[in-house]
Formats: C-alpha cells, sequence, structure tokens
C-alpha cells in the first residue's frame, strides 16, 4: 500500500514537473526583465515601485484596463500561434506580419463591398483574410522550395512586399473618399459590418474567443494528431521523414498555409473588430507579429502557453501607456522590458544550441 502511494505521488510530482518546469526560465526572464526596467525607471527620475505596480494595475487592475488589455492581445496570439506552428514544425517562417497585414486589408475591402446580411458579411471577411493568408503564405514555400532559398530570409521580405501592396491598394484604389482627413491612407469605415462587443461599454469583442478557440485548435492539432508528428518529423528531418513515408515538402506547404491562415485571420478580426477599417500600417507598427514571436519564444511554441503570454505582453503594454498618462514614465520602458524578456530567452536557447553542437563535435573526435 505504501509502495503504491510513493508510485502515484512520484507520478503526480513528475506530472507537475513537466507542467511547471517550461515555466521556469521564461518566469526568470520575466522577473529579470522587469527588475532592469524598474532600473532603467529609477535612472528617469520615477519610483519605480509606483511605476511597476501602477504598470500592472494598469494592465489588469479594473475591468477597463483588463478588456482593454485581452483586446490588445487577440492580434499577439494568432500571430504568436503562426509563429508557434511553423517553428514548432522546424520551419524557420517570419512571414506573419505579412499575412496579418494582407489578411486585414482584405477582410476590411470585403466587409465594404460583400452585399448580406451582417453576420453573414462578417463571415465572409474572416473567411477572406485567413484565405489571403494561405495564399499569400504559399508564395513564400514555393519560392523557397524551388529556388532553394532559405525560408526565414524569403518570409522576412515578403512581409515588406505586403506592406507596400496594401499601401498602393489603400492610397489609390479604395482609400475613403469620405473621410474627414483626406491625407489619412484607409478604407471606408464599417458600421453594421463587425464584430459585436462582448460586453458593453468595453472594448473586448468576439474576436477574442476566435482566438481561443484557434488556441485549442493548434493544441489539438500539434499534440494529438499524427499531422502534428508528421510536421514536425518533416521540418526537423526530412530526409529521415521521406525514408519513413512523410512528404516532408508537402508538410512544408501544409504548415505554412496553416500558419498563413491563422496570421490572415488575426488581421482580420484587429479591422473587424477594433479599427472597423484598414488603415495603413496598423498592423505593422504596433508590432504585433514580432510581439507574437516573444510571446511563442516565452511559451517554447505551446498555445496554452502563447495564450498566457500574449495576455501579459499586452498587459504591460496597456500598462505603460497608463503609466505613461499618470506618471510621465516613457511607455518606451515597455518595450526594453520586451526586448529585455526577448534577450534572455534567446540567449538560452542559443546557450542550449551551443552545448548540443559541442557535444555532437567531442562525439565525432
Amino acid at each position: 500500500m505504501k509502495s503504491k502511494n510513493s508510485l502515484s505521488g512520484s507520478i503526480a510530482k513528475s506530472r507537475l514537473s513537466n507542467i511547471f518546469e517550461p515555466l521556469k526560465h521564461p518566469l526568470q526572464a520575466i522577473v529579470v526583465g522587469i527588475l532592469l526596467g524598474g532600473v532603467i525607471i529609477a535612472f528617469s527620475g520615477f519610483n519605480p515601485f509606483e511605476a511597476i505596480i501602477g504598470m500592472f494595475k494598469g494592465g489588469f487592475g479594473s475591468a477597463y484596463y483588463l478588456t482593454t488589455t485581452l483586446t490588445r492581445s487577440v492580434p499577439i496570439i494568432f500571430a504568436g500561434l503562426a509563429g508557434a506552428l511553423a517553428w514548432g514544425s522546424g520551419y524557420s517562417s517570419l512571414g506573419a506580419a505579412g499575412q496579418m497585414v494582407l489578411g486585414a486589408f482584405t477582410s476590411a475591402v470585403v466587409a465594404v463591398i460583400c452585399p448580406g446580411p451582417p453576420a453573414f458579411v462578417v463571415a465572409m471577411s474572416l473567411i477572406s483574410g485567413a484565405i489571403v493568408g494561405v495564399l499569400y503564405s504559399l508564395i513564400s514555400a514555393y519560392v523557397s522550395e524551388r529556388f532553394k532559398l532559405d525560408l526565414l530570409i524569403i518570409t522576412l521580405m515578403m512581409n515588406y512586399v505586403a506592406d507596400y501592396i496594401a499601401s498602393y491598394f489603400t492610397t489609390y484604389v479604395v482609400k475613403d473618399p469620405l473621410g474627414l482627413d483626406s491625407s489619412a491612407i484607409q478604407t471606408q469605415k464599417l458600421t453594421d459590418n463587425i464584430l459585436p462587443k462582448m460586453f458593453e461599454g468595453y472594448s473586448l469583442h468576439w474576436g477574442f474567443v476566435i482566438s481561443v478557440i484557434c488556441v485549442l485548435f493548434v493544441l489539438f492539432i500539434m499534440k494529438r494528431t499524427s499531422f502534428g508528428y508528421k510536421a514536425k518529423m518533416g521540418g526537423l528531418n526530412s530526409n529521415f521523414a521521406n525514408y519513413g513515408g512523410v512528404n516532408s515538402t508537402k508538410m512544408m506547404y501544409y504548415v505554412l498555409m496553416l500558419s498563413g491562415a491563422l496570421a490572415g485571420l488575426g488581421g482580420a478580426c484587429e479591422v473587424l473588430g477594433t479599427r472597423y477599417r484598414y488603415v495603413d500600417s496598423m498592423i505593422t507598427s504596433p508590432g504585433y507579429a514580432w510581439t507574437g514571436i516573444i510571446a511563442s519564444l516565452m511559451s517554447s511554441n505551446h498555445p496554452v502557453g502563447i495564450l498566457v503570454s500574449s495576455i501579459f505582453l499586452a498587459g504591460i503594454t496597456t500598462g505603460g501607456s497608463t503609466i505613461e498618462r499618470s506618471m510621465g514614465v516613457p511607455s518606451e520602458v515597455t518595450t526594453i522590458i520586451q526586448g529585455i524578456i526577448t534577450l534572455l530567452i534567446t540567449a538560452r536557447f542559443a546557450v542550449k544550441w551551443y552545448k548540443k553542437k559541442s557535444a555532437t563535435g567531442k562525439e565525432g573526435v
């Protein structure tokens, strides 16, 4: 009986360790990032304790601030999921930013020109944003495979192309002719064809629920299906995958298409839920895609971790804006904190890679 209890106790302890072990390093990075951020605040002439407490209160301290944070987290969650699917499967893609831009632009145009009741138009706009994300990701996948070019470089450069495409069409083809500010590069404002708010008087919209559903979907795909296993196998070792009967080229296309769909959907949710039109640089200026990458790194590409990390990162951004207004603390402090967290997490991966490489080199000798 005693041995049974001790066995069950050790199993429970092992399970808890499996849950909390991946969180250890990100939490350490967050603590160090906040402490160093506090040092910078102190050198700027402000009380660091008041500023940091104010930052968290401004991100999570009331229903208004919390819903604002959750709203801000939506595009970050989608970008993080898109990155996690690609990077978690071994494909180095940085294309989420461009796919989000085109998804946002397309959904705004479809919401203006598509006839029908609001629910139908919103559904078509969301689907069109996802489809454009898929199509744009296919271009990067094809160029990389056809010409044997580095996928990371291709997807990075395609982000700029997407931004220029959206900017051109917004400026010369679908610019709002009735806008109060004729110099603003934006599409016509939506009135009825939008994602409804979840609570009256707050900014949180149903795009957040869609993002949570996508988190569960990606979790299921990556952890519970043969597709997730094959995708990881194809990305990490294409020769081994091909030998095992998995077409690594096809898997790359499938993974990047799914990643593109999530990114495009994220852009569409931002337009239909928050901005109600496409505004030039509305995706690239806030850096949603890059913040999504930070969230993905913090969570080691785990979908649920991305949800939590995205809300945290959105919270310190919202809180940073709050303490800038109330205390005069520069909002750039939150960017510095994010940068420190990213640096510490990536440094950990670099150390692991170096140790692995050194061990492989010793074995070869």
